[in-house]
């Protein structure tokens, strides 16, 4: 007869069981807590691993786009770190008087207040800013829809990811895969020139997009760096040079040069479509993120140097603390007091580098060679 779960006799084989899982081969599990730790430790090493990676690629990039920006606002600290403790210990500033430190303690105080204030109503603005009616919620939808579709028309494929940065990775392997072909049909161009102009091409591209493609595949990566690797090249550029090729010297080519080269040039504008279409969604998400760090950071701040400012209103001429004490807790202090500027400078910087490269409307950019915008002509040499 089968026991039932309330039966006494279940319960006595159910426990057995419990104790033969816990018990097998004489081990007891690992916690779960442990478990965690040691996954959110591999985790971080491999986010520190990953953004090193990103700095020994392209320094400035990283220190004004590609980089984290809690390491960037660290990296700005560190100067302050050694300076301020260094004015202290070489008798510059012995601080044995207290009006100059309660002024700086003051102005750093009144600075953060506004900062933090202004920076967070911005925030609360733009955001605002997102909310819309049922119609224009529809009528974007079916705009978005219909774009995804027009994209899995170009590139061959009946269903298309979701994932922003999924749905770049699928349009940069497109592109490796038109510049592969492309490349091995390349000798087909009937003129030296023609040949030379496509190869150069291929060859710029093939470069950028192997780095982009490697760089999504990582399971660091996100929207972010998706958005930064398609505004790190002049796709412009290349969209311009591939239809002067098609237009102006379309006699220059086969029908085996001309098709994938028309199928490459409508995917890098899907590029350009869509790293403006999450451009205003990265807006978002980065001026969230520097409201809610610059309160986490300005808080604590605030309160320190609140706390220090206290001391000084003891009773008597003398220093409130020892001088050891002070020669820490001052410069650590006045340190943090510059951490929420080096916050919001570091996200300001990054801002300000999306919007000037995204400035131009495409297919038209202030950028293109010099060489690529005037109307050039082909050789005839054979």
């Amino acid at each position: 007869m089968v026991s039932e779960p309330g039966h006494v006799g279940y319960r006595h084989r159910r426990r057995s069981v419990d104790r033969t899982e816990y018990d097998l081969g004489g081990h007891t599990p690992e916690p779960m807590t442990a478990r965690r730790d040691e996954g959110t430790t591999a985790d971080t090493r491999s986010w520190l691993a990953f953004e090193v990676e990103l700095f020994r690629h392209d320094p400035l990039e990283w220190v004004v786009l590609t980089g984290d920006r809690r390491l960037v606002s660290l990296l700005g600290l560190a100067p302050l770190v050694i300076v301020f403790p260094l004015l202290v210990a070489s008798g510059l500033a012995p601080l044995r008087k207290e009006t100059p430190v309660l002024f700086l303690l003051f102005a750093l105080i009144g600075a953060n207040f506004t900062l933090i204030a202004i920076v967070t109503s911005l925030s609360q603005f733009v955001l605002g800013r997102r909310l819309e009616s049922p119609g224009e919620i529809r009528a974007k939808t079916r705009e978005t829809i219909s774009y995804r579709e027009d994209v899995a028309n170009t590139i061959g494929r009946s269903l298309m990811p979701v994932k922003p940065d999924a749905f770049f990775l699928v349009l940069y392997r497109s592109v490796r895969g038109e510049l592969d072909e492309l490349e091995a049909v390349s000798a087909e161009g009937r003129t030296r020139r023609a040949r030379e102009e496509l190869a150069e091409l291929v060859s710029g591209l093939q470069t950028h997009t192997g780095y982009v493609v490697d760089l999504l595949e990582r399971p660091e990566s996100g929207l972010k760096h998706a958005l930064f690797t398609s505004l790190t090249a002049d796709y412009e550029d290349a969209v311009h040079r591939a239809w002067y090729l098609r237009t102006e010297h379309a006699d220059e080519f086969t029908d085996r040069v001309g098709e994938p080269l028309g199928r490459l040039t409508e995917t890098l504008k899907h590029i350009e479509v869509a790293s403006r279409m999450f451009r205003t969604v990265f807006i978002e998400a980065e001026v969230s993120e520097l409201s809610r760090y610059l309160l986490y950071v300005g808080l604590p701040v605030q309160l320190a140097a609140v706390a220090v400012m206290l001391l000084y209103t003891s009773p008597g001429s003398a220093p409130p603390l020892p001088l050891g004490v002070l020669y820490v807790l001052v410069p650590a202090v006045l340190t943090g007091g510059f951490v929420p500027f080096l916050v919001l400078a570091s996200y300001v910087v990054r801002l300000t580098v999306v919007a000037r490269r995204t400035a131009d409307t495409f297919p038209f950019s202030s950028q293109l060679r010099s060489t690529v915008a005037l109307d050039e002509t082909f050789s005839r040499d054979r």
